[in-house]
């Protein structure tokens, strides 16, 4: 329940329930007259139409429900998604017919031809949307409040089990979800749980990050999140070769500059940020950064100074990823930061707790491989 295939599935399947159900009430309460007599051609283009309709329906219904959860989970709206769904809509009818059908022939050895012919439609179904996605004007819109979620489903609940005229309670509901959807704050900094990549807004729709090669879906989701547009990745100088008299003096929005074990950054608000593979490439940090991110499970706080914020990979297997806010009118003052996981703890997340790197444990250090080649022959 706490997935988005959950969510998504039951919001569709939710507002689809409670539109036909007021749907019916609606002809229910209607004097209809017997339909007049049509040729063949007039027929069937009425049922088409009747059809492609239904469809249409169907796609903006399911659509308009799941768009918040797809914008909280994903930061991402797809705005031609009904001329999408009308497009694939008669080869999936295709495709799952295919499927039943080879199915039904397996037992014979007859499944191949349904199989070959369903893989083709799939693959039509793909080309078709990615190009419809290519003309999308919208795409990346950022984060939005999680009240505005709750409020859209409260509202979608409303909708759906209420029979009566309190349908309309439903409506209140709705235009808070729509008012509170900016009503969120974007985070300065970001930090994955196995405390390898650090993604940080530099202006511009510019976002730095500290590895030169970086796992591309992560960063493609914290560039929506983020509303970044462009990666840079870091400058990277030989041990000893970084030339900064105080890090201090870089001015704010620097990109991360690494050298050795230890990479510095600055955000525009002035905070500068460190990371570091080990407490003793941290610890010279400690003079200037305002936060420390420690690529290390067996490590622990290094700095006297109680102002400096320092996570380390330990805290990160136990919390989860992790964002952080820095304040925009101090550059002194404490960042906060705001871990994935909340304690206490659910039953879901009980697992976290029993990682090596959870229980401040080094990893496993591999084998040397094993000589396998056989001895000379006597």
């Amino acid at each position: 329940m706490v997935g988005p295939s959950f969510q998504m599935s039951f919001a569709a399947t939710a507002a689809l329930v409670g539109a036909y159900a007021g749907w019916a009430d609606y002809r229910a309460g209607k004097m209809r007259a017997p339909p007049a007599k049509r040729s063949f051609l007039r027929f069937m283009s009425h049922k088409l139409a009747i059809g492609a309709g239904g469809a249409a329906m169907t796609s903006i219904i399911a659509g308009t429900a799941t768009a918040l959860f797809a914008i909280w989970h994903f930061q991402r709206v797809s705005p031609l998604s009904l001329l999408a769904n009308l497009a694939i809509m008669p080869i999936v009818t295709v495709v799952m017919f295919l499927a039943v059908a080879s199915a039904v022939m397996m037992p014979f050895g007859f499944d191949w031809p349904f199989l070959y012919l369903m893989g083709k439609g799939l693959t039509a179904m793909i080309a078709i949307s990615a190009w419809i996605s290519e003309w999308s004007p919208v795409d990346a819109v950022g984060l939005i409040s999680i009240q505005s979620v709750l409020l859209a489903t409260i509202a979608l609940v409303i909708a759906t089990m209420a029979t009566t005229w309190l349908r309309l309670a439903a409506i209140p509901f709705a235009v808070a979800a729509l008012l509170n959807i900016p009503q969120v704050r974007t985070p300065d900094l970001l930090i994955s749980e196995d405390a390898h990549l650090v993604a940080m807004p530099i202006g511009g729709g510019e976002l730095a990050i500290n590895r030169a090669r970086s796992n591309e879906f992560t960063t493609d989701n914290w560039k929506r999140a983020l509303r970044a547009e462009t990666i840079v990745p870091p400058e990277t100088f030989a041990e000893g070769a970084l030339d900064i008299a105080d890090p201090v003096d870089l001015p704010p929005g620097s990109p991360f500059y690494c050298t050795g074990d230890l990479c510095i950054g600055r955000h525009p608000s002035g905070a500068i940020v460190a990371l570091a593979e080990n407490r003793n490439s941290a610890r010279p940090a400690c003079g200037f950064a305002d936060l420390i991110v420690i690529d290390d499970a067996t490590a622990y706080n290094p700095c006297r100074d109680p102002s400096v914020l320092v996570v380390t990979k330990r805290q990160l297997a136990r919390d989860g990823s992790a964002a952080v806010f820095f304040d925009p009118q101090s550059a002194t003052a404490r960042p906060v930061i705001r871990y994935a996981v909340e304690k206490p703890y659910r039953p879901w997340h009980e697992q976290r707790r029993y990682s090596r790197e959870a229980r401040g444990l080094a990893p496993h250090e591999r084998p040397e491989k094993a000589d396998t080649k056989p001895p000379p022959a006597q």
